[in-house]
Parts: structure tokens; sequence; C-alpha cells
């Protein structure tokens, strides 16, 4: 029989269902939003792709302020309350009103900040004495979550072509509606409702160890190294929204595809490569040869890199001031692999770590830090994008391509250290000791 040991938590798979749902409904908004502006209010590209990376930026920024909050209240409550107003504010947008639109998209981006840090958080503590298939574990569930993303691309683009925006809207705050039966399921089973906070002592907490601050240096400096890889990575939706729409050929035989469904190959990559990378993990650690995650995240920079520098040669093929082209489906498609494999090297790795070796007192806390530096980097993303309307299109993909490479050059330099300061030959102390010398009781 297997080990129970080598079993991951049944919370993944609850916590992942959440999670899809969730992630159909608040992406399928972002993702979607520059072409709902460009075709149905008519805006500019500059003025939806501003849109965006506000609506993206101020949504990433929320986890800071709710991981500190749900730090002091409870993991539990603040989750199903933000998938709730979630749902509302899909239902909001497919009233139709531009007023509205912005309320809602505030509504959905405060819904964001209380969700995720707690679910992200619950699902670190499931994984707090099964610590060797945390990583696996995060990659299984980061993988498992996008097939919410993609299956929003796929059937709200659809939607959107064939009956109209209203009714695209109207099937994401329905699926995020349905969202909200596993985590009634996941609250019957796990909260404790005569709990006020997370299991948390009274009395002062102890000053951060030597350790924990090294740690938290970790933690830090990957978080602001992956500011350069979202802050390009936002392109995938706004820039490159435009680019399918007006320079891709989409035509197959006598139907044409809608853009919608472009976007859906970064996610589709996504769910292809996980189960892939788990496995090769899984190899290169028996042979002890698994990158450390500085490493992994620069490996995340220099795929990013790759994606640009594709997109960048496709469009010297087209004059710079022609206002459409049809470049093969097939480059983009070819380039968006190299996007989701940078993204499974980065994302799921760097939240991992943070749940690893962030002190339990402030690791709600901590993965709002990572979300706010995520935010800020769509937010400047939506700034750049306004590029497109300024200069070329082989020069606009080439900033992204200098971007990504050398700050993965950097980090590779000091990936090293970065293990070190990480104290991973600490492992295998005992859980009591530890959780005492957090100051917290186990939760």
């Amino acid at each position: 029989m297997r080990s129970n040991r080598l079993k991951h938590p049944k919370e993944l798979f609850i916590l992942a269902l959440s999670e899809m749902c969730e992630r159909y409904a608040f992406w399928g908004v972002g993702n979607l939003l520059v072409l709902y502006m460009v075709q149905h209010y008519h805006s500019t590209a500059a003025e939806a792709a501003k849109t965006y990376g506000i609506f993206a930026g101020f949504a990433a920024f929320l986890p800071l302020i709710g991981g500190y909050l749900v730090d002091k209240w409870n993991y539990h409550t603040p989750l199903f309350l933000g998938a709730l107003v979630n749902s509302i504010g899909c239902f909001m947008i497919a009233l139709g009103s531009r007023p509205i639109l912005y309320l809602a998209l505030a509504v959905m981006a405060l819904g964001y900040g209380f969700f995720t840090p707690s679910i992200l958080t619950l699902l670190g503590n499931a994984y707090k004495k099964k610590s060797e298939l945390r990583e696996k574990g995060f990659s299984i569930y980061y993988a498992s979550i996008n097939i919410g993303v993609f299956a929003a691309m796929v059937s709200l683009g659809f939607v959107a072509h064939t009956f109209g925006w209203h009714y695209c809207w109207i099937v994401a705050g329905s699926v995020q509606a349905i969202g909200l039966i596993p985590i009634l399921i996941f609250l019957k089973k796990h909260y404790d409702f005569k709990s006020k906070k997370n299991g948390e002592k009274k009395g002062s907490l102890p000053k951060l160890s030597k350790i924990e601050k090294d740690r938290i240096i970790v933690i830090l400096v990957l978080i602001i190294f992956s500011l350069f890889f979202w802050m390009p990575y936002i392109q995938a939706f706004s820039s490159m929204a435009i680019f399918g729409l007006k320079f891709t050929d989409r035509w197959i035989g006598s139907y044409e595809f809608p853009t919608a469904w472009l976007l859906s190959a970064e996610p589709f990559f996504l769910l292809l490569l996980a189960p892939i990378l788990v496995k090769f993990y899984s190899v290169l650690s028996k042979f002890k040869k698994n990158p450390s995650p500085a490493m992994k995240t620069a490996l995340g920079l220099f795929s990013s890199s790759l994606f640009f520098l594709i997109m960048a040669l496709a469009a010297l093929s087209f004059p710079a001031t022609a206002k459409s082209a049809n470049i093969s489906v097939l480059i983009p498609l070819g380039a968006y692999f190299f996007l989701a494999l940078g993204e499974m090297l980065l994302a799921p790795i760097g939240l991992s770590l943070i749940s690893h070796l962030a002190p339990i007192r402030i690791k709600a806390l901590l993965i709002g830090v990572w979300y706010v530096c995520v935010g800020v980097s769509f937010y400047l993303g939506g700034l750049m994008a306004g590029l497109i309307d300024k200069i070329s299109w082989p020069e606009f993909f080439t900033i992204f391509v200098l971007l990504t490479f050398f700050s993965g050059l950097i980090l590779t330099l000091f990936s090293s250290k970065l293990n070190r300061m990480s104290h991973k030959n600490l492992e295998d102390l005992d859980r009591k000791e530890f959780f005492e010398n957090q100051g917290k009781a186990e939760l």
C-alpha cells in the first residue's frame, strides 16, 4: 500500500476546485476585459489596456490588506465572502452600463483580496506535515486551477462571440456561484466556529530569529524579481489581445474563431506542462539535481524572454505602419508555450516557497506582499501596453525581451547565495519545537 506520507492531502483537491471556479469568473472577466471594452464600448487599445492594468493591479494589491486582516481574523470566512462578492461583480458587469462596469471591477478586486491569501494559507497549512510534497502539490494546484482560466477563455469567448457579452458575464457569475458549494463543504469539515482567531496563542509574539530573517530576505528578493516576469506577462492578455485581433490569421476554413481562443493557449499549455514538470522535479530530486527556487525563477524569466523574442521576429514581417496583418496563428501559439513554461517555473514555486519558509504568524501577510508585487507589475504592464499606439510592434516586444533576459541573468548570479539563506538543511528539525519557536499553536 502507498504510504499516507506520500499522499497529497485531501484539502488540495477541494481547494483546487474552489479556486478553479474563482479563476473562471475572475480571470474570465480580467483576461477578456480588453476585448470587451474595444468591441462593446469601442474604447481605444491604450484605454482598454490601461483599465485592465489598473483592475489587475488593484486586485493584486488588495491581498496585502486582506492577508493582514485574515491573519487577525480567520482564513475560512473571507474565503466564502471573497467568492460570493466575485459572483456579484460578474452579474453587475452583465448589466452593460459603463459606470457599473468600473464599480463591478472594484467589487471583484475586493473579493479577490480576501479570497487569495485565505486559500493559499489554508493550502500551505495542509502541507505542514508533508513538506517533501509541497512543491509538487503547489504545481498540481496551480495547474488545476488554470483549468478554470482555460475553460473561461474557451467557453466565455464562444458565448460572447455567438450570443453576446451580456450572456458571457452571466455564465461567469453562475460558475462562481456554483463554486460556493465546495467552499461550504470545506467549511463544514474544517472550520471550528468557536475559534475566533487562527489558533493563535495569546500574549506577545517572539522576535524573528536570524534564520527567519534570512528566509524572509529570500522571499522578498524573489518577490522583487517576479516583478520583471509579471509586468511582461500581462501583455499576454492586453497587447496580445490586440495583436491577435488585428494581426493574426484566425480563419479555419470559412470560420474565424474568437480571439479569446488564441488567448486560451497559455492556460492550456500550463495544464499540459504541470504533470510533466512535477514528474521531472521528482526525477531531478532523486539525483539531487532539482534547481533551487531562485534558479527556477531565473529560468522562468529566460523562458518569458523567448516568448517575446518570437513575437518580435514575427512582427518584423509586416510594415510598422500596418493596421492589420495575417500572421500565422501557429507563431503566437508556439510563443505562448514558452510563456506558460515560464509561469510554471516561477509562480507555483514562489508561492510554495512563501508558504514553506514564511513565519507562520505573518504567512498570509507575505502572500499579500507577493500579490502587491504582482499588482504593481500588472499596473505598470498595463501602462506599457499603451505604447503599442506609439512605437512599432518589434520595438514593443524587444523591450520585454531585454527586461526578462537581464533580470534572469542577474538572479542566476545570486541563486546560490539565496539557496544558502533558505536554510533548507534545517528541514528535519522537530516540528513541535519549530512551531513553538514561531509563537503559534498548530493550526
